[in-house]
This record gives structure tokens, C-alpha cells and sequence, in this order.
């Protein structure tokens, strides 16, 4: 009968084994679902906010240089060189803008980047228009002027918005990476203590094997 006994607190032992290895998997899978949102949040937070804060800088010098360009023909009266400089800027700004337009753009965002891009448009048509009155009275030139310089302002709004949501993002992105870490280390500690619990059941299983086949009774030797 010792098989029995012996047999009997093997299947448990192999059953709490079997129990551990589940887990152990499971916890495998977990941590790669972990490791591919982490993968995913640093990407995002690298392609989609610091490369675009990076176009917003870009643009914005580039709109700050252009008003620049206009506020000095203006008191110099030398428009010579004007057409192809605020040309030259002009697609610079379309370049980052495609670029940025490529990027992952939440709902909010999306809105503001629509209106930036209105913006630009309505920008341009100001400049053409400003270079057309080269010749008219001072009146009309300064109007055109007034007018490029308040699309100027409300396109640097829309910008410094943009910008804002890259920050807000950011922090978002940050706060969902540091989750995952502390529910991994969560499930690290748990299964640590499961892992031990389930050894020290297991020792006491083979204990008490051990101890039920003592307590049979020997076999006399044969003379």
C-alpha cells in the first residue's frame, strides 16, 4: 500500500507544479502585453510630441522671420528681394507642415491643426495682396499690413495651442508608462509569493509521504 500514499501526494505535487507553470506563462504573456504598450507609448511620445514640438519651433521661427521680412520692407520701402524671400519661407512652412500632418493627431488637436493650416493659407493670400498694393497709396499698403499682422497674431495662437497639447500629451503618455511598470511590478511581486507559497506546500506534501509510509510496518528479515 505505500505506493498508494506515494502516488497520491506525487499527483498533487505535479498538480500544484502544473498550477505554477500556468501562472509562470501567463505572467510571461502579461509582461510582453507590457513591453509592447511601453514600446508603442515611447514611440508615440518620441514621433507624435517631441518631433512635432520640433516643427512647431521650426514654424514658428519661420513665422516670426517672415513678419520680420514684411515689417522691414515696409519702414524701408525696398520690396526688391521680398517676393522670393516670403517664397522661400513660405515652403519651408509647407514642408513642416506636411510632416506634421503625418503624425498620430488626437481630436483636439486635429481641430487646432486644421486651423493652423486655414491659417497659413489665409496668411499667404495677406502677403500676395501686400506685395500687389507695393505701388498704391500709404493708406492702402499700412490697412494690408494691419491685416497680415492680426492673421499673424491669431496664427501664432493657434500655434502656442498646438504646442500646449504636445506638453499635455506627453504627461498623458508618461502617466500611462509609469502604470504599466507599477502593475508589472505588482504581478512580479504576487507571483514571487505564489511561487513560494507553492514550494512550501510541496515540501509539506513530501513530508507527508514520507511520513505516511513510515508508518507501515516493516517486513521482518528473514533468518
Amino acid at each position: 500500500m505505500k505506493w498508494v500514499y506515494s502516488i497520491k501526494h506525487k499527483t498533487r505535487a505535479a498538480l500544484l507544479l502544473g498550477v505554477v507553470l500556468v501562472l509562470v506563462l501567463a505572467k510571461n504573456l502579461l509582461d510582453s502585453s507590457h513591453v509592447s504598450q511601453l514600446g508603442t507609448s515611447f514611440a508615440a511620445v518620441y514621433e507624435d510630441r517631441l518631433l512635432v514640438e520640433s516643427y512647431i519651433y521650426q514654424l514658428s521661427e519661420h513665422l516670426h522671420e517672415k513678419k520680420m521680412l514684411v515689417e522691414q520692407s515696409y519702414h524701408t520701402g525696398q520690396q526688391q528681394q521680398l517676393p522670393q524671400q516670403l517664397k522661400a519661407k513660405n515652403a519651408a512652412i509647407l514642408t513642416l507642415v506636411e510632416a506634421y500632418g503625418k503624425t498620430t493627431l488626437t481630436h483636439e488637436e486635429a481641430q487646432f491643426f486644421k486651423a493652423f493650416t486655414q491659417d497659413i493659407d489665409a496668411m499667404q493670400a495677406l502677403e500676395n495682396k501686400y506685395l500687389a498694393a507695393a505701388g498704391a497709396q500709404e493708406q492702402v499698403k499700412l490697412l494690408v499690413k494691419e491685416q497680415l499682422d492680426a492673421q499673424h497674431r491669431l496664427t501664432k495662437g493657434h500655434l502656442s495651442q498646438l504646442s500646449r497639447i504636445q506638453v499635455a500629451e506627453g504627461k498623458r503618455l508618461n502617466d500611462e508608462s509609469k502604470q504599466i511598470i507599477a502593475g508589472s511590478n505588482i504581478l512580479t511581486h504576487f507571483e514571487l509569493a505564489l511561487v513560494v507559497s507553492l514550494g512550501i506546500m510541496i515540501q509539506m506534501l513530501v513530508f507527508a509521504s514520507k511520513s505516511q509510509i513510515s508508518k507501515f510496518p516493516q517486513k521482518p528479515m528473514l533468518n
